[in-house]
């Protein structure tokens, strides 16, 4: 089956890479959309690329067979990626991207069970073949603790406390099995005068299970933390995410590498050592234009924040 993806702010992605970039890691490869349009940009340039789904990879393959000489493809999470690198040689980057979240492909496939538009499994496994745990296990097995901290945390929803206590009284009776049974208990749940109108009542149930099942905060934590020391000096990291939680990672993340000082702000010169990796490109996330989202609605909350390495090589 065709894997259909519409890659977001890709005018913007292609703009912020360094002049002449000759080597380029795409942390989420999707259908190859970022990556094709970065190699006709640098068409001597080496491209990596990793994703967690073995559907995107085949895709992406298909998508780069122009480029096939030289592109390095591999199926990964961002937890797997040092090991990737170690297998490619230890490569360091002129610009590396990572776009977080769901691609269109995985909405639009009910069986895949990350939406509530269609009738599908309570799945949302980005890597099925080798992840367990589904949505409907979290649902159906976990404490009410457990999910309280699920939908608060990964959610930020209001009514964390009314949906959990819903959802252990109904599983007594017949386990949640699918993505409608879950969106249509939420919506039923939650008082009509707090629905937004354009908004499902369910999005920020789904959008915490599916952070949960897939890990994914820690898994950008871990490519945060990984990505600083891969850069070549005056290289460039660019990272789109779609919620807040992600967005106030990175962005936090990138101003620390600027200004890693930890000294008392009373002591008139810096002892503690701390030197900054480089410096924040984009002062406010880039956002898209309103044709692209005329175009393509899911770019609406997309935010790009790019950081710079500095010229000093760091390790």
């Amino acid at each position: 089956m065709e894997f259909e993806h519409i890659s977001v702010l890709a005018d913007q992605v292609v703009d912020f890479a360094p002049q002449a970039s000759q080597s380029i890691l795409d942390c989420t490869l999707g259908g190859g959309g970022h990556s094709k349009r970065l190699l006709e940009k640098f068409p001597a340039a080496i491209l990596y690329g990793i994703d967690r789904d073995a559907k995107a990879l085949i895709a992406a393959t298909e998508s780069l067979k122009n480029y096939k000489e030289q592109i390095r493809l591999k199926q990964a999470s961002f937890s797997e990626l040092s090991e990737c690198l170690e297998y490619w040689g230890k490569p360091r980057f002129d610009y590396i991207l990572a776009d977080i979240g769901l691609s269109s492909e995985q909405l639009a496939r009910p069986e895949r069970g990350f939406s509530f538009m269609n009738e599908g499994p309570l799945d949302m496994r980005m890597d099925p073949d080798r992840q367990h745990l589904t949505a409907a296990d979290l649902v159906n097995t976990s404490s009410e603790h457990e999910l309280l901290k699920i939908l608060r945390d990964y959610g930020e929803e209001r009514f964390a406390r009314k949906i959990v206590s819903t959802i252990l009284v109904e599983r007594e009776n017949k386990p949640f099995e699918t993505t409608k049974e879950l969106a249509d208990m939420v919506s039923s749940v939650i008082p009509r005068r707090f629905q937004k109108p354009g908004f499902n009542p369910a999005t920020l149930t789904f959008q915490a299970l599916r952070i949960a099942v897939n890990d994914e905060l820690n898994e950008l934590g871990i490519l945060l933390k990984e990505a600083p020391s891969r850069l070549k000096p005056d290289g460039r990291l660019a990272i789109i995410s779609f919620h807040s939680l992600e967005d106030r990672m990175v962005k936090h993340q990138f101003r620390k590498w600027e200004n890693p000082c930890v000294c008392p702000t009373d002591l008139p010169y810096c002892i503690c050592g701390e030197k900054p990796l480089g410096r924040v490109i984009t002062r406010r996330p880039v956002n898209a234009t309103a044709k692209e989202t005329a175009e393509n609605p899911r770019s609406r909350s997309a935010h790009l924040r790019v950081f710079s390495s500095s010229q000093m090589p760091h390790d």
